[in-house]
């Protein structure tokens, strides 16, 4: 049986190899520590995202709620005739 070159690493290529998974291995243990210390803020900016759109959903109910009153029914004339006044003046 021959010693086939491309099927078979030399001593060097093991070597490499070696060196290279070494490396892969390190870079994964600091990927791992860098992930470690940048879940919490991803954690905490996704709460703030939650907290923040639920905010804008209690802003939207407010202007739902002001919009049907009717105070703002009753003033409504009174808005469009301070356009048409704010317009006719530009």
């Amino acid at each position: 049986m021959s010693k086939d070159s491309s099927s078979r690493p030399d001593g060097a290529s093991d070597a490499l190899l070696s060196a290279e998974l070494h490396e892969a291995r390190l870079e994964i243990r600091a990927l791992r520590s860098e992930l470690a210390q940048v879940a919490p803020v991803i954690a905490d900016l996704k709460r703030q995202v939650v907290a923040a759109k639920a905010q804008g959903e209690r802003y939207r109910r407010q202007v739902e709620i002001l919009r049907l009153s009717l105070s703002w029914r009753v003033t409504q004339p009174l808005r469009v005739l301070r356009r048409r006044g704010a317009n006719a003046n530009r």
